[in-house]
């Protein structure tokens, strides 16, 4: 449900301030009530579940007492709290996946019980003994860690701990979700950069640090995950369904990233990792190192301070063959031909820094005040070498046969392009939690700053054009030959490459030097109240989001001045190492070209492209967002209910330039223009709307070891920060321009589940989910299109489409084999798989939602004893649409399999030697129009062994 409450800047300013008057009266009413509450608060009973050396926690464990058939959930401290005991006799049951039951009777007085540490399977035989270790390191403990939390979380949820995480040989954040049932990842140069849950695109995904929303370094909404490294992290969490006291900007799912807590563990924490990586197109070696530190410090007056502090480096050396190619055409007898084909080689060097630092204090028995940080740097310098076959024309009878055309003229360009980009992530959080008997409260106050800055930036482009019966090319005889009957391996033929090849031919076109920075800025604070009854909570709250991000682009283009050849800056080995057939060459130096650009001599500064390349992707956009909320939580032991209403009231604002390139002898206002000319007027806009989220989680247990589970949710997503934009950029009576009255997505989500929790370290579960989604965005060109009181030949615009529909089922096993004999009683097996249909109606047009697969598959097989570790691992996705363009052409992204191996041996108590294999199938990356037999993209990116030590105390 959503109410719109005008566009002009009056109606946003009074929207913002009854908005504001709503939250502050529902706030004081609820206070109000639950000040006002009658009731006697009984005795409670509290805990900290520990292992028997007192040294980890777990967190996870349903506890119960039986008498009265109540239970919680230890947190991740370990801590549990049950609460409104009568004095009495009673038998505390502790549940964790993986361990034998504890059972122990307790007495609880009028001043009620603090038991302390409690050791999981204390008083059980020396079966436990062994098992204890299992849970502590390891393959095994990971997996039983993320399936306890999993099984006491009250949402739809899945979980990578710390553990989990380094059993794979996965470099950044996004490659490790992908492990997760119904998550997958888009790649950028063979590496997982954004996450797809059950196949939303990941701009309708919510990224938070710490719970604090993170800031995105790129003009969109999806955050980058390749700029964290795994090493800094304590866990992630992907939550599928929504409560009211969560952000509601997510209709796939939202993850959390969680930093290290000192509060984690129970003593002192030392990590450091070493490690080298192999990459065997780039035939170079990436170093990478990591320190991981905590501890906790005892303080008078019963005061704890736990510090985390983590650091990672990497420098990872990376190569690509590539070939790309496009504007697919029909030849006279129906078959396909590219006009365009561009073979590429990438050299990429990618440093990536992590740092973490962490305070956790106990200010008193009932308030811990905090402060959590993320900082991660990416610097990403690339050098790309392209051959652009372009403006291809079939000789003689225009037609293909075999997919083989030969081609009468060509233009061939030589290009370069050198540059450093670099993306910044900063999240800070402070706040504080308090727990009484009657009153829960916490607070948050959250910074988070992202930025890309693309700098020094050069681009060149190297020109000469072939036809036949011209330039020593004999009538009858094809400049070339391209043959594309092996879509994965186009390849290029000629009898006259000693022409094509020479360097002398080719002029320079342009130099393109560019910078780009784009940052994004939010400012949050959050508070949330909570008042407990017999078995009902009753929480609320309110959240204030400011958010403001600006693309700001810069460019200097310079036209070639008929002086420079390729010949003069010549670089002979530029792209040598390409592993496609086809060679490539002559490419100038990236050194010359620079040179070149810096004299300033024999090129000519174009004043119109550059001003277009610096004003046209010029913009502000302002976001501020203030929420409500208010939930109750109903727990009679065995089901959880939690359910409420969230409103949300969005206030929009962005400030742009209208751009228009009039061509020298076009008419403007009354007078013939003698040169180009390019207009510049500022555009603002504003809107504003409310929208009411209401959502339910029930978590019903139908046995010790049969959780189900049902949530109903409505969520928003936001339109794309480029997309809403005031920006409108025209030439030659064609138009890009943004919609500032562009909708949010709006959806409801249903899930469904049943998840089976058998004694050993297991778990099977399937669950359906269906998501029907109202005023779905696409951006498309549109011809002859009124905007703004004016009809264009042509417009590219975001506009909001017809209802679109997701279904899908996940299924999830992961088992231990701890119950079979010696030696096979080291084995684990874990497999998941998702299968996902979706429909969305826009220009007359049926099409699955971009991004999303079919079908969804992970599985890994792993064996651990006598200090062996080893693991495969295996992450499917089916083909997905990535772009629409139009009806037969639209870009699809194929299938993708990849397998990864990870071995590991421990020597000693603190030692560990490891050794990974990453991309073990060598699986290239590959994308079409509309058939595989028109390729658009063809990647590949080798294999990357890596060879390491870790020291652990």
């Amino acid at each position: 449900m959503q109410y719109r409450e005008g566009s002009s800047p009056v109606n946003a300013v009074g929207g913002k301030r009854c908005a504001l008057r709503r939250l502050g009266v529902a706030v004081a009413l609820a206070l109000g009530t639950a000040a006002a509450a009658p009731g006697v608060w009984a005795q409670q009973l509290t805990g900290e579940l520990v292992d028997s050396a007192r040294s980890t926690v777990f967190e996870g464990a349903i506890v119960r007492l039986q008498e009265l058939d109540i239970s919680t959930r230890t947190d991740e401290r370990g801590r549990f709290r049950l609460t409104n005991i009568p004095p009495g006799s009673y038998t505390l049951v502790i549940s964790y996946v993986g361990a034998p039951e504890t059972r122990m009777p307790v007495t609880v007085t009028a001043s009620g019980l603090e038991l302390g540490e409690i050791a999981l399977g204390a008083g059980e035989t020396a079966e436990w003994l062994q098992l204890e270790e299992v849970l502590v390191h390891g393959q095994s403990a990971a997996m039983a860690g993320a399936i306890n939390q999993q099984r006491a979380a009250d949402t739809v949820k899945s979980i990578l701990d710390s553990d989990t995480m380094g059993q794979f040989p996965d470099q950044n954040v996004a490659e490790s979700l992908r492990r997760l049932s119904g998550v997958t990842v888009e790649n950028d140069q063979g590496e997982g950069r954004y996450v797809v849950i059950r196949g939303m695109d990941p701009d309708l995904n919510a990224t938070s640090i710490n719970g604090v929303r993170a800031s995105s370094a790129e003009d969109r909404r999806a955050l980058q995950l390749d700029v964290i490294p795994t090493d800094v992290l304590d866990g992630l969490e992907v939550q599928k369904s929504l409560t009211p006291d969560m952000d509601g900007d997510a209709i796939g799912g939202s993850v959390n990233v969680k930093t290290l807590s000192a509060f984690s563990r129970k003593e002192m924490f030392l990590k450091t990792r070493f490690e080298g990586g192999y990459n065997e197109l780039r035939e170079d070696w990436s170093p990478k190192a990591s320190v991981a530190f905590s501890n906790i410090f005892e303080l008078p007056g019963e005061r704890r301070l736990g510090i985390a502090a983590a650091l990672s480096f990497q420098d990872r050396k990376l190569a690509a063959d590539n070939f790309e190619a496009d504007d697919w055409e029909q030849a006279d007898n129906g078959a396909d031909y590219p006009e365009t084909f561009e073979p590429r080689y990438y050299l990429v060097d990618r440093q990536r820094i992590g740092a973490v630092l962490n305070l956790d204090y106990d200010l008193s028995a009932t308030t811990t005040v905090f402060m959590r940080s993320l900082y991660s740097e990416f610097e990403d310098t690339e050098a790309r070498y392209n051959q652009t076959y372009g403006d291809l024309t079939p000789l003689a009878n225009d037609s293909v046969v075999a997919g083989v055309a030969d081609f009468g003229f060509a233009e061939i360009a030589m290009g370069t392009k050198d540059r450093v980009q670099t993306a910044e992530n900063l999240s800070i959080s402070v706040g504080s939690d308090s727990v009484w008997e009657r009153w829960s409260l916490s607070s948050n106050f959250g910074f988070s700053y992202g930025e890309e800055r693309e700098k020094s930036s050069v681009e060149s482009t190297w020109v000469a054009e072939f036809e036949t019966g011209a330039d020593g090319i004999a009538g009858g005889s094809p400049v070339m030959t391209l043959d594309s009957s092996n879509s994965s391996r186009l390849l290029v033929a000629s009898d006259h490459f000693d022409l094509l090849r020479d360097p002398s031919r080719y002029e320079l076109d342009e130099i393109v030097f560019e910078q780009v920075l784009i940052d994004d800025t939010q400012w949050s604070l959050q508070l949330d109240a909570t008042r407990h009854f017999d078995d009902v909570a009753l929480q609320f709250g309110g959240k204030a989001r400011l958010r403001e991000k600006v693309s700001n682009p810069d460019a200097e283009v310079y036209g070639g001045d008929d002086v420079f050849t390729v010949a003069d800056v010549l670089n002979p080995n530029a792209a040598a190492d390409y592993g496609f057939p086809n060679r490539l060459e002559p490419f100038p130096a990236l050194g010359g070209v620079r040179d070149i650009l810096r004299s300033g001599e024999g090129i000519e500064f174009d004043p119109i492209d550059s001003l277009l390349g610096s004003v046209s992707d010029d913009w502000t956009v302002e976001e501020d967002i203030y929420a409500g909320y208010g939930l109750i939580r109903y727990d009679s032991g065995r089901a959880v209910v939690v359910a409420g209403v969230r409103l949300e009231y969005t206030d929009f604002s962005s400030r742009g330039n209208l751009v228009e390139l009039y061509e020298e002898g076009a008419e403007l206002n009354g007078t013939v223009l003698e040169d180009d000319l390019v207009t510049v007027t500022a555009l603002n806009s504003t809107n504003s709307y409310t929208d009411v989220l209401p959502s339910v989680n029930v978590r019903y247990e139908m046995t010790d070891s049969v959780v189900a589970r049902a949530a109903v949710s409505r969520s928003v997503v936001r339109p794309l920060f480029e997309a809403v934009a005031s920006r409108v950029a025209v030439e030659d009576n064609e138009a890009s321009v943004g919609n500032p009255d562009l909708e949010p997505y709006s959806a409801w989500n249903y899930d469904l589940s049943l998840e089976y929790y058998p004694s050993e370290i297991s778990v099977l579960s399937a669950g359906l989910f269906y998501k029907s989604i109202e005023d779905f965005i696409f951006t498309q060109v549109f011809e002859d299109f009124e905007f703004g009181g004016r009809t264009f030949d042509e417009v590219e615009i975001a506009q909001n489409g017809e209802d679109a529909e997701v279904w899908g089922l996940e299924f999830n096993y992961q088992q231990q084999f701890g119950f079979l004999p010696t030696p096979f009683d080291g084995l684990l097996v874990s497999f998941n798989y998702t299968y996902v249909d979706s429909d969305a109606s826009f220009a007359e047009r049926d099409i699955p939602l971009p991004k999303q697969s079919d079908n969804i598959a992970g599985f890994v097989l792993g064996y651990e004893k006598y200090g062996l570790d080893l693991r495969l691992a295996m992450s499917y996705r089916d083909r997905y649409l990535d772009e629409i363009v139009e009806e037969g052409l639209d870009r699809y992204t194929d299938a993708h399999n990849q397998w990864d191996f990870t071995a590991k041996y421990r020597f000693g108590d603190n030692w560990m030697m490891y050794a990974e294999v990453i991309n073990l199938n060598d699986e290239p990356a590959y994308y079409y129009a509309g058939s595989k037999s028109r390729p658009l993209q063809y990647d590949e990116f080798g294999r990357t062994t890596v060879v390491g030590v870790q020291y652990l105390y």
